[in-house]
């Protein structure tokens, strides 16, 4: 039996915020360093931070950034 093969699409933290419709990367870094984001990192032997938007059996990231965020007139992503 052949081992199945998963393509998970991972983006920078700034391809992230602009896929989101972010002017700027401060909300992401700042829920990365809280710790919050912790199942959506893919990190590369190099050191460098990606962002998976849609990993399998778990929200999306876009949902976990809306539960965690304070809901303002200007949020990209709107509340419920």
């Amino acid at each position: 039996m052949k081992p199945k093969s998963f393509q998970i699409e991972a983006y920078t933290i700034s391809q992230t915020a602009k896929i989101l419709g972010y002017k700027s990367t401060k909300t992401i870094y700042r829920l990365l360093s809280r710790d919050i984001l912790e199942d959506y990192i893919y990190l590369e032997k190099s050191g460098r931070i990606y962002l998976i938007l849609e990993p399998p059996n778990l929200p999306t990231l876009a949902e976990i950034i809306r539960r965690n965020i304070q809901f303002r007139n200007k949020n990209i992503i709107k509340s419920d």
